[in-house]
This record gives C-alpha cells, sequence and structure tokens, in this order.
C-alpha cells in the first residue's frame, strides 16, 4: 500500500483566514502530516506562508496587530480598480514570504484565481508566487485587479471559495477542507436568538462552557447591533459571501472533502484583521471538533473505506 496523501484545502475568509493557522497548528499538534496545500483568497496567503515553511513568522506578525496597526496597512486609494491599493501590505508579506517561485516551496502549492476576462478559474502552480498570492486575494472593489499574460485576475473565491478540486489535482488522496464563510451571513441570526437571558434555560454545563460564553458574549453584541443600518462594505461584503456561499455548496455536492472543518468566529468582520488570537483560537478549536475524523489520518493512514 502506497503512503496516503493528505491534502489541505484553505478557504476564503478575509480576517477570518487566520483561523487558518490555528487549524495547521492543531493538525501538526495531531500528528497529521499534509503533503498538498491549496488555497483560496487569505487561504492562499496562510497556505503559501506553510507551504514555504513561514508559517510561525506569520502568526508572530498577525498576532502583533492592533486596529491601528490595521489601519496603518490599509492604502487607500481613489484610483480604478480597488478601494485599497495593496502595496504596503504586500510588500511586508514580500519580505516575510522569501521565496519568489512556487517551485521554491517546501510542499506542492497551488492557488485559485479568477481570470476576471473570461470569467474562467485559474490555477496558479508555477511561476511567480507572490503575484499568485496577490491575485487570489485581489477582493472585486477592495483590491485592485492583477495582470497576467494579457489577463486580468481576481480573487479566486468567485469561482472556487473552498479549492477542494485543486487540491485533488495537486495529488492529494484526501482532502480536508477549511471553510470560513458558513456562518458568513446565516449565523447571525442564531446569534439574536441566542440572548443573556436565555442561560437560565440551558444546561450549566453548556452556559458555562468555553464555547457556550462565546455564543452568550456574541449575542450581547449582536442585540446592540440589531438596530443599525449596515455600512456600505457590509453590504457588499455579505453580498458576495451570499453568492460564494451558494456556489460552495454546489461545488461541494459534487466534490465533497473528505473532512470538512468549520471555524465558528461570525464576531470578525470583513477587514477586523487585528483580531487574529480569536480566530486562531476558533481554528484550533474546529479541529477539536473533528478529531474522530481526522486522528485516522494521523501518520498518514487513509480512512477506512478508502485505502489507496
Amino acid at each position: 500500500m502506497r503512503q496516503v496523501k493528505i491534502g489541505l484545502a484553505l478557504g476564503s475568509g478575509a480576517a477570518k483566514g487566520w483561523a487558518h493557522i490555528g487549524v495547521i497548528d492543531a493538525l501538526e499538534r495531531a500528528g497529521i502530516k499534509i503533503d498538498v496545500v491549496a488555497g483560496c483568497s487569505v487561504g492562499a496567503l496562510v497556505g503559501a506562508a506553510y507551504a514555504s515553511g513561514r508559517l510561525p513568522l506569520m502568526e508572530t506578525w498577525v498576532r502583533s496587530f492592533g486596529y491601528w496597526d490595521v489601519i496603518r496597512l490599509m492604502d487607500f486609494s481613489w484610483r480604478r480598480g480597488g478601494l485599497l491599493r495593496g502595496e504596503r501590505v504586500f510588500n511586508h508579506i514580500r519580505r516575510l514570504i522569501t521565496f519568489d517561485n512556487i517551485e521554491q516551496c517546501t510542499l506542492p502549492f497551488g492557488a485559485v484565481a479568477t481570470n476576471l476576462s473570461t470569467g474562467r478559474e485559474l490555477w496558479l502552480t508555477e511561476g511567480d508566487l507572490h503575484r499568485a498570492i496577490r491575485a487570489s486575494c485581489s477582493m472585486p472593489g477592495l483590491l485592485a485587479p492583477v495582470a497576467w499574460n494579457g489577463y486580468w485576475l481576481v480573487d479566486g473565491a468567485v469561482v472556487n471559495p473552498v479549492p477542494i478540486s485543486l487540491t485533488r489535482a495537486l495529488g492529494a488522496d484526501i482532502v480536508i477542507a477549511v471553510d470560513l464563510q458558513h456562518d458568513a451571513h446565516l449565523m447571525q441570526q442564531d446569534l439574536f436568538s441566542v440572548t443573556p437571558e436565555s442561560e437560565e434555560t440551558q444546561p450549566a454545563q453548556v452556559v458555562t462552557s468555553w464555547g457556550g460564553r462565546l455564543r452568550n458574549s456574541l449575542a450581547r453584541v449582536a442585540q446592540r447591533k440589531i438596530n443599525q443600518s449596515p455600512g456600505a462594505m457590509e453590504i457588499m461584503t455579505t453580498s458576495i459571501q451570499v453568492l460564494e456561499n451558494r456556489l460552495k455548496r454546489n461545488r461541494m455536492a459534487g466534490d465533497p472533502p473528505d473532512v470538512l472543518i468549520q471555524p465558528f468566529c461570525p464576531q470578525i468582520s470583513t477587514l477586523d484583521f487585528h483580531r487574529a488570537e480569536e480566530a486562531i483560537a476558533a481554528g484550533r478549536l474546529a479541529v477539536e471538533k473533528k478529531m474522530d475524523e481526522l486522528l485516522p489520518l494521523a501518520g498518514g493512514k487513509p480512512l477506512p473505506g478508502r485505502e489507496k
């Protein structure tokens, strides 16, 4: 029996993307060796750092963010193409991830982008690593598109929010997919229904658990915001997320992952990049909840019924 290759498909999710760091850390602690990495949008950024052996440095960097640090990284632009130029943050990422080409990565890596000129999905598996990251992260309206071979590339989430297909194409036998956007626009309604007063009707062990306290805290925040009208950025990003979720569900129905990990962090908005600690914790917790499915993979073992 040949060694089974385990692939990691890291989905889009803007600031929630730091949860990918917690997921990877928890998988490594569980003894699960990742052989292939594919990413979309922020998943491409974290995946590239992991595939090039620079994830610890990235974690240290993002954990250091304060609110104003994030604001200073946002080089606003009124030029056509996007609200942000992105030069400050991607210049820092270039210093953080020192490899120039995808082929230099220690793990097979690929990023998903969307060809804006043709509407087709594009897999970036060789060539300029930083251009691949930049293209995959170019959220329409927020970051300007990237020129590539006479075409314009934007965020891969437009066509493939969780790149399971790319992960398999890179040679993975087993795919662990990380979906950050499952709670993007639906969970807020659930939070409204979990009010602090409802604690009395819940079992004590649930209320006193970490998860219970988190949900109750989020509920109080949600209640304060219930009468506030959404801003332009929230409307744009949530609308995109609605479309992404529909597309993602359709694609997963035809090509489901072997294990699906879904970090729960609805309190983190699109540009809340300073909340890395919460996102990373959510990623670790999501892995813990799936440990029964993941432990058979420790040591590169196939899942039951999927021997190769």
